[in-house]
């Protein structure tokens, strides 16, 4: 459909492929000469989180593998809008900082242009149905801190987690941060570099 799309009708907009587990090297080939952004979803940080949500899918093998190749791949072929997964948050007892580290690994080895979040809803007649939903502010709080390791330079291991290794619902990690690292305070604004400003609560990068 996708080369129908390009070939046949001259389509040069944003084309969006999502690849199965386990997908053939072949195809994967194929899809990034005429995908603008491909994507590959992880949906939990470790085999142990992915048993609880899914038998058929394996950790390692279809998913991982499959991203590593797609990565590979992206590398030898840029994609235009690059490449992303997706974690479903809250559905296997995964902690913030484990999805997080994760998402570090990803970002800094695979070269990942986004990761996205999306918090578990339960659904009647599914096997998961009596499960909690997730807090929104929780998907959030994932958002705010990936920010902070995708642009901001933080590392996983720098961002403030409670005593259980979630992230506190209630204030904000970048600001969480400056309150618990007062030694880096005060920034003088005349010598500070880029880096250092941007890490301080209220200051982007416009």
């Amino acid at each position: 459909t996708a080369e129908i799309l390009r070939k046949r009708y001259e389509y040069k907009g944003y084309i969006h492929l999502k690849i199965l587990p386990g997908a053939d090297p072949y195809l994967i080939r194929k899809a990034s000469l005429v995908a603008s952004r491909i994507s590959l979803n992880m949906e939990a940080p470790s085999t142990r989180y992915l048993s609880k949500i899914s038998r058929e899918k394996d950790f390692s093998k279809n998913l991982l593998r499959t991203l590593k190749y797609i990565s590979k791949v992206n590398k030898e072929i840029p994609l235009p809008a690059g490449i992303t997964t997706q974690f479903v948050v809250g559905a296997a007892g995964e902690k913030d900082k484990e999805i997080l580290g994760f998402s570090y690994y990803l970002y800094k080895n695979h070269n990942l242009t986004r990761i996205y979040y999306s918090g578990f809803i339960p659904v009647i007649n599914t096997p998961l149905e009596n499960l909690p939903a997730c807090n929104p502010q929780r998907e959030v709080r994932l958002y705010q801190a990936d920010i902070l390791i995708r642009r901001y330079g933080f590392t996983s291991a720098e961002i403030p987690y409670d005593e259980k290794g979630n992230l506190i619902l209630e204030k904000d990690p970048k600001l969480l941060w400056a309150e618990k690292n007062p030694s880096f305070f005060p920034v003088e604004i005349n010598k500070a570099s880029f880096e250092e400003l941007i890490r301080v609560p209220g200051i982007g990068f416009k």
